[in-house]
């Protein structure tokens, strides 16, 4: 779901084709930025809507070196190509002109994702003035583990310091 209604980009599109204030002026009404009102007047232009694809949306490779060879041919931005194609991103098009140039474009390999086991990690806790006795043995735990990364910490900050000092010296 997009942050901004389609009535309320439409809105400001007609406010902005139908006046004569710029789009510094007419975003400035709206409350937005006026990089994203230029983007969905392009937009609008080029499809007669204010959405674009959805952002989720999986391209082909096909589709990529489609998009970029057009924007090629016809001499195009990369904002006026993603408004030609409907594409929410300008910069999604120069990625895969980049891509296209760089030979990187390719058919993606389907792999399954395999399921993560995700327990429940337990962040470490600074230590705290209570009684240790006291303290459940999720806590104590949580706190040795703090204890034992400050102290690594310390132990590599020790380390280039000391390796700080031996290139000093040697440059002596």
């Amino acid at each position: 779901m997009s942050k901004y209604t389609e009535q309320f980009k439409l809105s400001a599109i007609t406010a902005y084709l139908e006046g004569t204030d710029g789009f510094r002026k007419v975003a400035q009404h709206f409350g937005i930025d006026f990089s994203l009102l230029r983007r969905w007047v392009a937009s609008f232009r080029a499809h007669s809507s204010a959405s674009a694809l959805p952002r989720s949306q999986r391209h082909s490779p096909d589709f990529k070196r489609k998009v970029v060879r057009y924007m090629r041919e016809h001499h195009l931005s990369l904002r006026q190509t993603a408004a030609h194609f409907g594409l929410g991103q300008s910069s999604q098009v120069g990625i895969w002109e980049h891509q296209y140039y760089s030979g990187v474009v390719e058919a993606p390999v389907a792999t399954k994702r395999k399921p993560v086991d995700v327990t429940k990690k337990i962040k470490p806790v600074k230590p705290t003035d209570l009684d240790d006795a006291l303290k459940p043995r999720e806590q104590l735990m949580a706190e040795l583990e703090y204890l034992r990364m400050e102290n690594a910490v310390l132990k590599e900050l020790k380390a280039l310091e000391q390796e700080k000092e031996r290139r000093q010296a040697k440059k002596r």
